[in-house]
């Protein structure tokens, strides 16, 4: 076995020596589809923004200078609203009436908000309340200057990307292609999802688990369905998926009778760099590569799956698609529990965690194995149990993975 940080470093270096730099090319696709996908080109700021001063609060635009001293009665000249600047100039003794996000008037150095005001009609108002200068108002270039860089090469597009992209007028956007992974799932005792499992069958939930990972990651599924525990069908399924880039195997990796899915890559060519990672679940994850095709083995139990995928499919996926972030994206969390160590594997188990005061709390969930996807669906983390003697206490430091965010 290897450990764990040394099976992801290999993982990594292979992705990056091995892909070409235009493995996957730059596509331009519409602003409404870029999601989650990895951003291509530099954006800059098309403009200073907000692009004129503006007011962050409904009241009036006043000279701070006249409310120095108050209740000041002012005379209201003009409304100034958002897409329709008032006409008007703010001088000694006047102000505007002005509502949130709109243009201040020339003449204005302030906005006092309403609720500190009276009307005194017929067009005058009584200002209650004294303003430093500058103070509701958000001057021009406050957020960004023309030119400036917001976005760069490498970011994952969130949703706050992209409405800046849409601020911009970015209507097309570049991004890296998706590279394609092959899923395919192996054993005599899998049925599809819509047959009813007779005696020792079960359903194939693996396809559909990878599935979502893949997807989430930022590539493209392409669902080979259910290998049987013969040579001949393995042979054939694994031929069509090293035509991808990246050929993700569930199952028949271990040392049983009918694990036959490392005689099959033998037979292709594929180079395993490993096969045994010291991890629970998740030991006998195979790592490989045949040609330009980076090649999985995953454990077959659903929750070991998971766990390999994120571990180290997704870096993979990310460095292909020449992601900044590449790694499996671990944060830290205080321990609420013991938690017993295993002296021979890190363990990578369900968690429950929640923000507490300064920081994130963790305990294990309640679980019966790597079979258990019902306790994995019970659970919001996956807490690293680092390998050792002894048990971790309460107020230990740990990782953890999210998983409310693949």
């Amino acid at each position: 076995m290897i450990s764990i940080e040394r099976a992801l470093e290999v993982t990594l270096a292979t992705a990056e020596q091995t892909a070409a730099p235009d493995r996957m090319p730059v596509q331009t696709i519409p602003l409404e589809a870029t999601l989650g996908r990895i951003l291509r080109e530099e954006i800059r700021a098309d403009a200073d923004y907000p692009r004129f001063d503006k007011a962050i609060r409904d009241g009036f635009a006043v000279r701070f200078e006249d409310v120095s001293t108050v209740p000041a009665v002012l005379d209201v000249r003009g409304e100034s609203r958002a897409g329709q600047a008032a006409d008007v100039t703010v001088t000694s003794g006047t102000c505007c009436e002005i509502m949130t996000g709109a243009p201040l008037p020339d003449g204005a150095n302030a906005v006092v908000m309403v609720e500190h005001t009276e009307a005194v009609p017929p067009k005058a108002v009584r200002i209650l309340r004294s303003v430093r200068e500058g103070e509701g108002l958000l001057r021009r270039g406050a957020e960004l200057r023309t030119g400036e860089t917001v976005l760069t090469v490498g970011k994952r597009i969130e949703l706050a990307d992209i409405g800046t992209l849409a601020s911009f007028g970015k209507f097309e956007v570049r991004v890296s292609q998706k590279p394609r992974v092959a899923i395919l799932a192996t054993g005599d005792e899998l049925v599809e999802v819509r047959h009813k499992p007779e005696g020792g069958q079960i359903r194939n939930s693996n396809s559909y688990t990878l599935m979502g990972q893949v997807l989430a990651a930022g590539a493209e599924p392409v669902l080979l369905g259910i290998g049987r525990d013969n040579v001949e069908d393995l042979r054939r399924l694994i031929g069509e998926g090293l035509k991808c880039d990246l050929l993700l195997v569930s199952g028949g990796v271990s040392m049983g009778k009918y694990d036959f899915v490392e005689d099959v890559f033998a037979e292709y060519g594929v180079a395993v760099l490993f096969d045994s990672v010291a991890m629970k679940p998740g030991k006998p994850t195979v790592f490989g590569t045949r040609n330009d095709t980076f090649v999985f083995g995953l454990p077959g139990n659903p929750v070991s799956t998971i766990v390999a995928f994120r571990m180290f499919v997704t870096p993979v996926i990310q460095s292909l698609l020449k992601a900044t972030d590449r790694t499996p994206g671990t944060l830290r969390a205080c321990l609420e529990e013991p938690a017993r160590r295993d002296a021979s594997r890190t363990a990578i188990v369900p968690a429950l965690v929640h923000f507490e005061g300064q920081s994130y709390r963790i305990r294990t969930a309640p679980w019966k194995g790597s079979s258990d996807l019902a306790g994995l669906s019970r659970a919001n983390a996956l807490v690293v149990i680092p390998q050792g003697d002894g048990v971790l206490q309460p107020g230990d430091w740990v990782d953890f993975l999210s998983l409310e965010k693949l």
